[in-house]
């Protein structure tokens, strides 16, 4: 199970995972997190370094797609910090950039950034 916690911040609170507890491997943890955000009621995400599994980079896997799919689905805007060197790895540098240029979903290689976009309007 992702472990989680409620950050409250001026002006919008947020979840965020845990490193140090299982990774996000599967539709199903993404599910998880979005029943997180609707316990605290609260509609933000981040996911710092350390929260993804291996699957996720691999666009193949189609890990990803799906975990972004179920944050959109349920209007989440959510941060994720990756280390530049695992965005720099094949399709998945095309996947980061795609992904930036959206609303609602980012990646960040620095926690302090990742929370500045999450909380602004």
């Amino acid at each position: 199970m992702i472990n989680y916690c409620l950050v409250n911040s001026i002006p919008h609170s947020y979840v965020k995972c845990l490193p140090g507890s299982d990774l996000i491997s599967s539709a199903q943890d993404a599910l998880d997190l979005v029943g997180g955000c609707g316990e605290y009621e609260v509609s933000r995400l981040l996911i710092p370094e350390g929260c993804l599994s291996e699957d996720f980079y691999d666009l193949k896997t189609g890990l990803a797609g799906e975990v972004l799919l179920k944050f959109s689905n349920y209007r989440i805007k959510a941060a994720a910090v990756i280390p530049t060197d695992m965005v720099g790895k094949g399709k998945f540098y095309e996947f980061a950039l795609e992904t930036n240029r959206g609303r609602d979903f980012r990646i960040f290689s620095d926690l302090p950034k990742a929370m500045e976009w999450l909380i602004q309007d």
